[in-house]
């Protein structure tokens, strides 16, 4: 009788491929033939329920996987994490004093918590085209510039050439875009689209090969990375008292928005629309299909199963996002409802954070 180590490499691979992350960690220590069955290209985190950030203090921060229902612990290389697009890595930073550049400021870098990697992103001080960016020379010498949405163009595990955008701010002040490319040590200004009104910057996401940002104005634009400009692609018109998303959903580009009780303020439904970048124009989107979305308090991703997929406690065609009252709930596309997930972690909606874990 043959040994589990002796089984057929396509009957590994297939098992291996429908785990969750715990699990395929552990299937890849077992023996030198499971773990060639388990490679990097065999996980597909878009398939698998992601975790959820549920604390962080002394520089540690808890991550709860609702698939199995335990908690992680990962030490962070710096504190305030930030969900980053896409939601493999998070963005840390730490103040102190920059010897790059010689002065006080906040130090950021974008960090795996699987994988523990973490990667420093340049001074927000050095820039290379400090004239695409005008804000920024009445205030590089305060220190209190900060990233306040940050997308990759792909993940620095898989590829070493990416691209980092992210847009900036002071006291909560929209100041500019901003580009890093993969090598270079110094950020690049994007000037903004022209003959717009300023406004503020809620969502930054790399969609289909472009960054794509969302603004307070209900605008959504693209950034011309030939000319280092953002463009307008399309004015939505919406006029909800809520907060929009973006989000990549089984190819499509979708806009999100959690729509507020006007008494108390709590998410009394879920709007979804399609947006097609290149006709600019929308769909109002009623089912997910095979689909889950999950609402960070800036951000969101996309889960997407079937029936081979390992998914506990998660079900297609919802919305999951934490409210005020600090539980988890989900919206039903289905039933047009807000219910509360009992058996999930409370924590401050504010903190909430779902991450993809992947290498």
């Amino acid at each position: 009788m043959a040994s589990w180590e002796e089984l057929p490499q396509e009957i590994l691979e297939l098992i291996a491929g429908r785990l969750a992350m715990e699990d395929f960690l552990a299937f890849r220590g077992v023996c030198t033939s499971w773990r060639s069955a388990a490679v990097r290209d065999t996980y597909n985190a878009k398939s698998k329920a992601p975790w959820l950030m549920i604390y962080v203090g002394n520089g540690v921060a808890e991550f709860f996987s609702i698939s199995r229902g335990r908690t992680h612990q990962v030490r962070l290389p710096g504190s305030r994490p930030q969900a980053v697009n896409p939601t493999r890595w998070i963005l840390v930073s730490r103040w102190g004093f920059d010897q790059r550049v010689s002065r006080w400021g906040n130090q950021y870098c974008i960090f795996n918590p699987l994988s523990r990697v973490g990667i420093e992103l340049p001074a927000l001080t050095k820039f290379r085209h400090k004239s695409r960016l005008r804000p920024l020379k009445r205030h590089r010498c305060s220190g209190s510039i900060r990233i306040h949405r940050i997308a990759l163009s792909s993940s620095p595990s898989s590829s070493g050439d990416y691209t980092v955008m992210v847009t900036l701010c002071r006291d909560l002040r929209s100041l500019g875009y901003a580009l890093h490319r993969s090598g270079e040590d110094a950020w690049t200004g994007v000037s903004a689209a022209a003959n717009l009104p300023r406004s503020t910057f809620l969502q930054l996401i790399h969609y289909d090969g472009q960054f794509v940002a969302l603004d307070s104005r209900s605008r959504i634009m693209t950034l011309d990375e030939r000319e280092c400009r953002m463009q307008l692609r399309l004015f939505l018109g919406h006029n909800f008292a809520g907060y929009p998303y973006l989000v990549e959903c089984s190819g499509a580009l979708l806009v999100v928005w959690k729509i507020w009780d006007q008494e108390d303020g709590t998410v009394e439904s879920i709007r979804v629309f399609a947006v097609d970048l290149e006709e600019g124009g929308q769909e109002e989107v009623l089912n997910l299909g095979n689909a889950a979305l999950f609402l960070n308090g800036n951000s969101a991703i996309s889960a997407e199963f079937n029936s081979e997929s390992c998914l506990p406690g998660i079900k297609p065609n919802r919305i999951y996002f934490h409210d005020k009252d600090k539980k988890m709930h989900y919206y039903s596309m289905e039933d047009e409802k807000v219910e509360i997930c009992s058996d999930a972690p409370r924590v401050y909606f504010h903190r909430a954070m779902w991450i993809q874990p992947d290498f």
